[in-house]
């Protein structure tokens, strides 16, 4: 698989693209259907529809993980299975070589409400779809620009269980810390999205066949 480099070949607006998280050992965490709202050699950007079927991380039972208590989320086997998203649109970037993916919600009546910070490898394509491994550390950062960690009792738990490493977790530390005394530069790198709306026939997308392939 290629890098995202500016060799890589782009996707045009609307396009259809797949993300997916893998876990360590390389199978399948999540699958999420995606449409291009930007490709460029600095960064992806992508919506995802309210009411799309997506593939998520689950229990072995297809139970959702977070549905357990902490000490029990990573003590069996973690697979994937259907979900939908719901609670509405997201427009996720991804900038090109930097450890984490940034998610713009906004609330029912269309305010903006906040960036949400995903720490994760550095995102690796090959054609139309993009693959990355979670860290589990997350960070909020709300309209005002106030920043709060989130799930670091999540990740300390995905570290006790192999599920990410110590490096890792220092690496998203250290990002985090640099994305909240620099937000000016946060911004550079991922671009001011607070006023996107998508195109009214974006509607829920599909799974491709061979999602997980």
């Amino acid at each position: 698989m290629k890098a995202m480099t500016a060799s890589t070949a782009r996707s045009s607006f609307g396009d259809e693209l797949l993300l997916r998280y893998r876990y360590r050992d390389g199978s399948v965490q999540a699958a999420l259907p995606l449409r291009v709202v930007e490709d460029s050699p600095a960064r992806i950007v992508a919506w995802l529809a309210e009411g799309t079927d997506i593939m998520y991380w689950a229990l072995v039972d297809g139970t959702d993980p977070r549905s357990v208590p902490l000490e029990e989320r990573f003590a069996s086997g973690l697979t994937t299975a259907p979900r939908t998203w719901t609670g509405g649109g997201v427009l996720r970037v991804i900038p090109a070589g930097r450890p984490f993916q940034v998610l713009h919600f906004w609330d029912g009546s269309g305010a903006f409400a906040g960036w949400y910070v995903n720490f994760e490898t550095p995102a690796v394509r090959s054609g139309n779809r993009l693959d990355t491994v979670d860290w589990h550390l997350d960070l909020w950062i709300d309209q005002d620009r106030q920043a709060h960690w989130k799930d670091e009792d999540e990740a300390g738990a995905a570290l006790l269980a192999g599920h990410l490493t110590a490096e890792d977790l220092a690496v998203a530390r250290v990002t985090g810390e640099a994305i909240i005394g620099d937000f000016d530069d946060f911004i550079l790198a991922i671009g001011d999205w607070r006023s996107f709306r998508p195109p009214i026939q974006w509607v829920s997308s599909q799974l491709p066949s061979g999602w997980a392939s």
